[in-house]
This record gives structure tokens, sequence and C-alpha cells, in this order.
């Protein structure tokens, strides 16, 4: 017995089966009479050819794949195939224990990846301002169309249907307010309720030429009594027509092209200066009604800086119907002297 699993052992060691993936080779000749050899012994002689489909393949089913070790008979051992006789499917290696476990290999380091470039605190803010710029203005415009609305019902609840009805027949302003576009320049910084008593037209600095035919309709068609040019603290139309145009878009430069100042004047000089620039050149057009007694036409300056020294946010008269001099005019506004023009002394 000992002898036939001996030479059973060989036989199985010289058909070339490799050892398991891992697996040592042994360091030494193994004892026929021990356990090892009769449990080799054994193992072999349960190996059974397995049958070969018609197609010829050496396929088998997925259990016995998934369960069947990575080690597989080396080409050059298999026997050549026979036409008259199936070729035999690859017999199952025999798993022997090594004697010994070799040492694990250290696993390696994992490789270090180059670091991501870290973006610049520029970047980050750029963005970030990027971000908060669109959103803020999403959040103004939502608060601004809330705020109209909210107000609108505010007012409309306030006043009643009353107060509509008598706007629809026809408008009836006393006069015709040119203002400056500026944002900071509403009405309601003076007057209480300007509905259907001021005819409101608004441009950058100001201006009669830059909205004539505005101002001729207030005047001519709706027979305006006055016409007030307003202009304001810290202008910018003016600021920007006494430098350098050569960088703004082409339409505004036409506009702050009529707007006739010294370059390089000071911001309020320039205001009060244009000022009484529109007012000559509506006298000059309107010169029939000014003659006729019908039109006082009118500048002044709101002054929400307090550059006159009459106190911030106040309306000043500096300019009654040509007259540019300050004592005069308070005299003639305290007398209600408004149809006289300052050439009619």
């Amino acid at each position: 017995m000992r002898l036939f699993a001996r030479t059973l052992l060989s036989a199985v060691l010289a058909a070339g089966l490799s050892l398991p993936s891992g697996a040592a080779p042994l360091a030494r000749p193994i004892d026929p009479s021990s356990p090892l050899a009769t449990q080799a012994a054994s193992t072999v002689m349960q190996v059974r050819p397995a049958p070969v489909p018609a197609s010829g393949g050496a396929e088998r089913s997925h259990a016995q794949s998934s369960a069947a070790p990575a080690a597989a008979v080396a080409p050059h051992t298999a026997a050549p195939a026979q036409a008259s006789a199936p070729t035999p499917a690859p017999r199952e290696p025999v798993l022997l224990k090594p004697t010994a476990i070799p040492p694990r290999a250290k696993p390696r380091p994992a490789p270090v990846r180059p670091a991501r470039p870290v973006a610049s605190r520029h970047t980050h803010e750029a963005g970030a301002h990027a971000d908060a710029a669109h959103g803020s203005e999403l959040a103004q415009v939502r608060a601004a169309v809330s705020a109209l609305l909210s107000a609108n019902v505010r007012i409309t609840e306030t006043r009643g249907p009353a107060y509509y009805g008598r706007l629809v027949p026809r408008q009836t302003p006393r006069a015709t307010v040119v203002t400056c576009a500026d944002s900071r320049v509403q009405t309601n910084g003076f007057h209480a309720d300007p509905t259907n008593d001021l005819l409101v037209v608004r441009n950058i600095g100001n201006q009669l030429a830059t909205a004539e035919g505005s101002v001729e309709y207030g005047v001519r068609h709706l027979h305006t009594p006055l016409l007030l040019f307003i202009g304001h603290s810290v202008c910018g139309a003016v600021t920007a027509a006494a430098g350098d145009t050569a960088r703004l878009e082409p339409a505004i430069q036409r506009e702050l092209a009529t707007i006739d100042i010294p370059r390089g004047i000071d911001v309020t000089d320039g205001v009060l200066l244009n000022v009484n620039n529109q007012v000559e050149s509506a006298i000059l057009k309107f010169s029939g009604e000014v003659e006729a007694g019908r039109l006082a036409i009118l500048g002044a300056y709101y002054d929400f800086r307090n550059d006159l020294g009459q106190g911030a946010g106040r309306l000043v008269i500096t300019n009654l119907n040509g007259e540019t001099d300050p004592a005069r005019i308070r005299s003639r506004l305290a007398a209600g002297d408004l149809l006289r023009y300052g050439f009619m002394r």
C-alpha cells in the first residue's frame, strides 16, 4: 500500500500540476507513510474525467468554475487529442499544504497624489462677489416690486375711489418741472402731493434741449404758468460734462454736450450755472408767453448736501425770471413779484 501511494503521488507530480498561487515549494520529500501522502493518494483516486460537451469545448458549469482553483494544467503537458476519443477535461489540481507559511510582503505605500491647486483668496473673493452680485440683483428686484405694490395698496386704501375719480376727466397741472433724472431728486422732497399738479420732465442735467418737446407740451398745451428747472447737489451729469466724456456711450455724450459749462468747474458752481443757462434758453424760446406775462420761469437748487448753507434738503430759488442776485430774489419772493423778468427793471 505504501509503495502504491508513493508511485501514485509521483505520477501526479509528473503530470505537471502546478501549486496554488502563493504556496511555497516542498522543503523535503513527503514520507509515504505520513497521513499527508495517504490524503493525496485518496484525492487523486477520486479525480474522474468530466464529459466533454458536443461542441468540443472544455467549458464547465458556473458552479464548477467558481469552485475550481486558479491553477490549471500546463499546455505543453496535455496529451494530443484523438478523433476517436473525447478530449478529457483538465484535472483538478491537488492542493498541497506547505510546510511553512511565507511571510507576507509588506504593503506598498499608496501613491502620493499631487495636491490639487488651491485657488487664491482673490479667486474665491471674485467668485463670491459675482454670486453675491447676482443674488443682490434678484433680491433688489424682488424688494423693489414688493415695495411698489405694497405702497400702492396702502396709498389707494388711504385715498379712496373719489380721489382717483377726480383725475379721470383731464390733467390740470400748475407747473412744468424739469428735474435731473438722479434718483435722489424726487418731487416728494418739495411737494406733498404732485399728482395732477406738477408735469414732471426728467433727464440728465435737467435740460431744456434734451426734452424740448415735453417742456413745450406743458407750457403751450397744458398752459402751465410756471416752468421750473431744478438742479441738485453733487450732480453726476454736471461732473461728467465738466470732465472727459470720451469714454462714455455716444447717446450719453450727446446729452452731456448740451450742458454748457467750463471744464474743471466746481460741481456746485457748475450746477448753478447750468440752471441759469436753462432758464435763459427757456426765456428765449417762450418769449411770447414771457412778454405777455403768462409764464414765470424759475431756477432752483435742491440742496440735500447743504451747499448753500440754508439747510439740508432745502429747495432754494436761485434764478427768478433771469434775476440771479440772491437779495433781489428774496425780496421779490417775499413780495410775490413773480411775473416780472430780470430784464424788466
